[in-house]
């Protein structure tokens, strides 16, 4: 009641909240919110009933593909579609969209869950004192939600003081109800069920100054929350409390009768359906079936209990019985025992009766420790002692036949079986299969089938041989055999690989000679067919690519966009005893698809010292593997060529360069001044220290600005990302400046702008920058914003100078990569190069 006082003097001092629906933040919630009726598919003076019909039709339609065959498309996901029955059936105060958002905030679970849900598939959980036939099923749609609470003044002589109760709103199945319980009733239910169930979700403690002190709203809503969790952590073990359904004043019984009825009347038909087979269900059973969804009390009828189609069915035994030709001769007898005694029986599809079942059958299957299973009148019974003759099976009198949706329902919600598939309503037709789900579930089942009967195949043998006389000799003279027929065919096996390897070399031979003799071929001069020949005698030999006897060695090698000078290159060579694994770890570029050092073994270094040993170092890049070049290969590739090539090993490799390599980037400003100092040496300079790293700070569109490098190599430019020491601290084998980088080609490039004419340094995050020290670099579809950083502690002349030699030097970059990326092709067409270009080298 607090509650409504209070948002009635806020209504009454800042006036009603106008309804907004853009609050829902989802255009398929409003659309379901603004016209409910029109999304659902009823109409506007619908009946309630024809309303839960619409919402139980729409979460049937979704269970297809899952459980049933093909049936109309569903109007609405199960979400929307709860949302869409709620607010025509006014089961919540909805008056404005925003009443709707705070449903869907503080009640989640009244919107979740699936369309499962709605199937009368829970068993009951025994509970003492509340009567419940176990046949009966429930769903798992039940929400119970918190209204209000009140204070109640005494009741009868026990009571003394006045209490609380709470008003709860329980909504199952799509029917709605309120109730009115008190926090001692919860308290003894929750008692009551920590002794039949296995778990129980945690329970609101007491409190004595509750009364006093206590939010009654928290509370309440905890108790809503207790039962919402009792029952679907019960509802996913497949199984309810009667104890909490009689607590919530659920007619589970009810329940059960309407939507069995309505749910078959929906997925039954006439006709056969595309794609399915008919499904037979024993007569007697479908009659007590009927009188229990037809009738008027809730419990005038019990459930039909279990489907019982064994009595259309001959018993197995039987069947295998009458192949053996009876057991009337001793014989026989003998031989059926013998069968079973000494081997597994083999499974075979059980047959149909031709006519009707015996009253010994009807006999022994009402006997059943299953007191569900429907037990046929006395009468029926004595005809049958009193010897009539057999009635032939037929259609309408002793089976009927339905359809694959009708007859999984059935099957998950009463049990029973077995399935008795045919393609034509006639019992006694060829079994068949439907396609859809009716053929997926047809096969998890065989499959299922196959593993326990391998199962229990596996544990016979074990239990036999354990047990049985005379069994461990004869299963040691089949394991000895099975070694002995492995043994052989591993000796075939190796003498027909020797015999492979043969012919191999031979082959080798034989194609070395005709290289060698047909030589004159290749010219010297067309190196596009000598490097074909070398790939196809390469893939024919299954090893890397190599000269020809007495021809040069054609390698491919990517040229460079930009030429870096300076930078130190050397040689590693790798004998067999560093073997058989490289002692280092290479990875590939996170930008491109350059590879690098990652780690050395340090043991290596300190067993094997040596001057181009001690060069190696982590960020190296490998640059040539037995002279041949890898720019133009990607990293799987290079990895390729190292796994199949020779040892000794030669690799070539490029060395990061270091602070004590370049002039720093103070040293560059001040020589800017100088006019005796050439353009060129200074270009060289910059591009030197960019190979090596220049820190700036760079501005994006999203979040803040961030401290980064940005490098350079003869392809692309690359910067480091947001956070990269962060990451290189959590995890050290990173590399910042190959593990951690984004990039960019150069030929992407298109100019550089001073000072913030880009829109990013618009943005309210970079408006701080500081004209004199940004800079753009113009590209495709995207720009790269930078601020220089103060240098060496001099804030007033360097960064400005910094910026200029930084813009300077870009622009001649992107000149050179410009002249490499336009050319002209053999008709005289201008075209620009998307990738850097490749050309072929002769190896002496």
């Amino acid at each position: 009641m607090v509650s409504y006082l209070v948002g009635g003097l806020t209504s009454l001092l800042i006036g009603e909240e106008e309804d907004d629906p853009s609050k829902l933040k989802d255009v398929v919630m409003i659309a379901v919110y603004e016209s409910p009726h029109k999304q659902l598919g009823v109409s506007v003076n619908a009946k309630p009933w024809e309303v839960r019909d619409a919402f139980r039709s729409n979460c049937v339609r979704l269970l297809a593909q899952t459980y049933f065959n093909k049936l109309d498309k569903p109007v609405l996901p199960y979400k929307y579609s709860l949302v869409a029955f709620h607010l025509i059936s006014k089961t919540l105060a909805v008056s404005r969209a925003q009443d709707l958002k705070r449903y869907l905030d503080e009640e989640p679970t009244l919107f979740q869950g699936q369309a499962r849900d709605i199937l009368q598939v829970l068993r009951p959980v025994h509970c003492e004192g509340i009567p419940m036939n176990p046949a009966v099923r429930a769903c798992a749609m039940l929400s119970v939600i918190y209204v209000d609470a009140w204070l109640s003044g005494p009741e009868g002589g026990d009571v003394v003081t006045p209490h609380e109760k709470y008003v709860l709103r329980v909504f199952y199945c799509g029917r709605s109800h309120v109730v009115r319980r008190r926090y001692s009733e919860f308290y003894s239910l929750n008692e009551r069920m920590s002794d039949e169930l296995l778990m129980v979700p945690g329970f609101p403690p007491k409190d004595t100054f509750f009364l006093v002190f206590g939010n009654k709203e928290a509370r309440g809503k905890a108790l809503c929350a207790y039962a919402n969790r009792v029952h679907a952590s019960l509802a996913a073990r497949g199984v309810f409390s009667p104890r909490l359904m009689d607590f919530l004043a659920i007619d589970v019984s009810r329940v059960h009768i309407e939507e069995d009825g309505r749910i078959s009347k929906f997925l039954d038909s006439t006709g056969a359906l595309q794609g399915s087979a008919w499904h037979m269900v024993e007569e007697t059973w479908l009659k007590r079936w009927r009188k229990f969804v037809l009738g008027r009390g809730a419990r005038r009828y019990e459930p039909p209990g279990p489907i019982t189609n064994e009595l259309l069915l001959i018993p197995r035994d039987q069947f295998a019985t009458e192949e053996l030709g009876g057991t009337d001769s001793p014989a026989a007898a003998a031989a059926l025992v013998d069968q079973r005694a000494t081997t597994v029986p083999i499974p075979r599809r059980r047959v149909a009766k031709q006519f009707a079942p015996s009253s010994r059958e009807i006999k022994a299957l009402g006997e059943r420790d299953n007191r569900h299973v429907y037990l046929p009148p006395p009468d029926h019974l004595e005809r049958h002692q009193q010897g009539e003759t057999k009635d032939p099976v037929t259609i309408a009198r002793h089976y009927r036949a339905v359809n694959y949706n009708l007859w999984v329902y059935w099957k998950m919600v009463h049990g029973g079986g077995p399935c008795i598939s045919r393609k034509n309503k006639d019992i006694l037709s060829a079994p068949a299969c439907g396609s859809g789900m009716e053929a997926v579930s047809r096969i998890q089942r065989f499959g299922r089938m196959v593993l326990a009967k391998n199962d229990r195949f596996d544990r016979y043998w074990k239990h036999l041989s354990r047990t049985a006389p005379g069994v461990r000799e004869v299963l040691l003279e089949f394991e000895e055999k099975r070694r002995q027929d492995l043994a052989e065919r591993q000796i075939k096996n190796s003498k027909s690989e020797r015999t492979k390897s043969r012919l191999r070399d031979a082959a080798r031979y034989t194609q070395r000679a005709w290289r060698a003799k047909k030589q004159y071929a290749f010219n010297d001069d067309n190196v596009r067919v000598q490097k074909h020949a070398q790939e196809v005698f390469a893939t024919a030999d299954g090893e890397v690519e190599h000269a020809a006897p007495g021809a040069p060695f054609v390698v491919e090698e990517g040229e460079s966009v930009v030429k870096l000078g300076g930078v130190e290159r050397f040689d590693v060579k790798f004998t067999d005893t560093d073997g058989p694994t490289l002692p280092l770890i290479l990875k590939k570029h996170s930008c491109s698809e350059l590879t690098f050092v990652q780690s050395i073994d340090d043991k290596w270094r300190r067993d094997n010292p040596g001057k181009s040993r001690d060069q190696l170092c982590p960020d190296c890049v490998l640059l040539v593997v037995q002279n041949y070049p890898v720019s133009s290969l990607t990293h799987k590739q290079v990895m390729g060529r190292l796994e199949s090539a020779k040892w000794p090993l030669t690799l070539r490799f490029e060395r990061p360069l270091r602070p004590d390599d370049v002039k720093s980037f103070r040293d560059v400003c001040l020589l800017d001044d100088n006019k005796n100092v050439d353009d060129d040496f200074k270009l060289q300079l910059i591009k030197r220290l960019l190979h090596m790293g220049i820190p700036l700070v760079k501005y994006g569109r999203k979040g803040r600005p961030h401290h980064t490098k940005l490098y350079l190599n003869e392809t692309i430019v690359f910067w480091q990302i947001k956070g990269a020491e962060r990451l290189r601290e959590e995890t050290q084998s990173l590399s910042l400046k190959y593990d951690l980088t984004h990039s960019l080609a150069l030929y992407d490039l298109k100019y550089v702008r001073i000072d913030k004419v880009s829109s990013v340094f618009h943005l309210p995050l970079n408006r701080n920058a500081q004209p004199d020290r940004s800079f753009t670099l113009f590209a495709e579809g995207r720009t790269l914003d930078f601020e220089v950083q103060d240098v060496d502690g001099d804030v007033t002349a360097l960064p400005p100078v910094g910026r200029r030699l930084l813009a300077w030097a870009f622009d001649a970059i992107i000149k050179e990569a410009r002249g490499s990326k336009i050319f002209v092709d053999k008709t005289g067409a201008p075209i620009r190069r998307t990738q850097p270009k490749k050309r072929l080298r002769m190896v002496r």
